[in-house]
């Protein structure tokens, strides 16, 4: 069936949208939506309302679960606006614990209270401040547009107090235990040295190639990620614009990795026509790109080998800024080097460095380089 519909402009910055569903039981029925802006908004949501009419998705505001419309609006607004990653974040929080949650309270009888409960419960089941408070923000945005497209006339998250922020703990393991993750038999060596003296993620090292490294100045460019998407498996992602930065590796990393090069040249040449090159640095054995997860998973099973359980793979990162920063380093240096979008995020984050870490640090970077650039000699002392 075919719906029209009109708009009709009211007193101030409003409009009235008018749409004609026609005939039922012999009575002419209207749908009235009042919208707030000019009218280019006005129609936008006119278009909405026949497209959802016609597709057989509209339904009314009074019958509307917290559940269908958590699902109508991450599949409307989230398909266009959101990363993948992000998309898979939140579509995760919304079947995982807000569906669950209040998933069959009908929308425009959310209060508050209920919010409030919940974010309460999920802090005494053991989530985070920080995951808590990202769940409230999914939350707080999703109902934003239910009271834009007239579902809602406030939003109750507004409020809804989130935990507040806590510096989160950064674990940074002493020098000498490096020695031992260095010293490790591992497929992982030259990733873990990458990881531990560029400071670049997880997905940034996974998605390197060759072609982003300059040999002759020893700069690495960050400019693409690996990501693990639901649905779609691993796919590459261009880093936006304004992530994308330049690390200069420290020269022995540099002679590591032009190694590990022509290592890697040998196993292409085994597998022949089956390997799948795409001109990575740190794929799996047949050219494919690695799993993140995969990477995770080997690095916790070697740090709890070596007594050093509770490291994660990205404390190797909090490492190399802690290094950094003990070393005097400005902050804003290091700011860049890691891809921090403010260096107050990067001030705040490592507040532990102090001062008095700098001479200590010094001394025991000392016997650390000697023992990557004079592995044989550094033994035998």
């Amino acid at each position: 069936m075919a719906y029209s519909g009109h708009i009709e402009k009211r007193s101030g910055s409003s409009y009235m949208i008018v749409v004609d569903l026609g005939r039922v039981k012999g009575k002419r029925k209207r749908i009235y939506r009042s919208v707030k802006g000019n009218k280019k908004v006005a129609g936008q949501e006119l278009c909405r309302l026949l497209y959802e009419l016609e597709h057989g998705r509209y339904v009314e505001p009074s019958r509307l679960t917290v559940g269908d419309y958590l699902g109508r609006w991450l599949q409307d607004y989230g398909n266009g606006s959101l990363e993948d990653s992000t998309y898979e974040s939140y579509e995760r929080i919304i079947r995982k614990h807000m569906t669950p949650a209040f998933g069959d309270v009908l929308l425009t009888d959310l209060k508050p209270l209920q919010l409030q409960e919940y974010e309460t419960q999920k802090r005494k089941d053991g989530l985070s401040r920080r995951t808590v408070q990202y769940h409230h923000a999914v939350l707080h945005e999703a109902l934003r547009h239910a009271v834009e497209w007239q579902l809602l006339a406030s939003n109750p998250a507004d409020a809804v107090k989130a935990p507040k922020s806590s510096q989160p703990e950064i674990r940074v393991p002493d020098l000498s235990a490096l020695q031992n993750i260095l010293d490790a038999d591992t497929m992982d060596h030259i990733l873990i040295l990458t990881a531990l003296f560029t400071g670049m993620r997880r997905g940034e090292i996974l998605g390197l190639r060759w072609s982003d490294i300059n040999w002759e100045n020893g700069m690495i460019s960050v400019v693409q990620q690996v990501q693990d998407i639901r649905g779609k498996g691993i796919v590459f992602k261009d880093k936006p614009k304004g992530a994308r930065r330049n690390i200069t590796a420290p020269r022995f990393l540099i002679a590591m990795l032009k190694k590990h090069k022509a290592e890697q040249n040998e196993i292409r040449l085994m597998h022949g026509a089956d390997y799948q090159d795409n001109n990575l640095v740190f794929p799996r054995v047949d050219g494919s790109p690695e799993r993140p997860s995969n990477l995770s998973h080997r690095f916790k099973n070697l740090v709890d080998s070596l007594g050093l359980s509770g490291m994660r793979f990205h404390d190797c990162r909090h490492v190399h800024a802690t290094l950094l920063l003990g070393m005097d380093i400005a902050a804003g240096k290091v700011q860049e080097r890691l891809g921090h979008k403010s260096i107050k995020l990067t001030i705040d984050t490592y507040s532990h460095v102090t001062p008095n870490m700098q001479e200590e640090i010094a001394e025991k970077l000392d016997t650390l380089f000697e023992r990557l650039v004079n592995p044989d000699k550094s033994k035998t002392r």
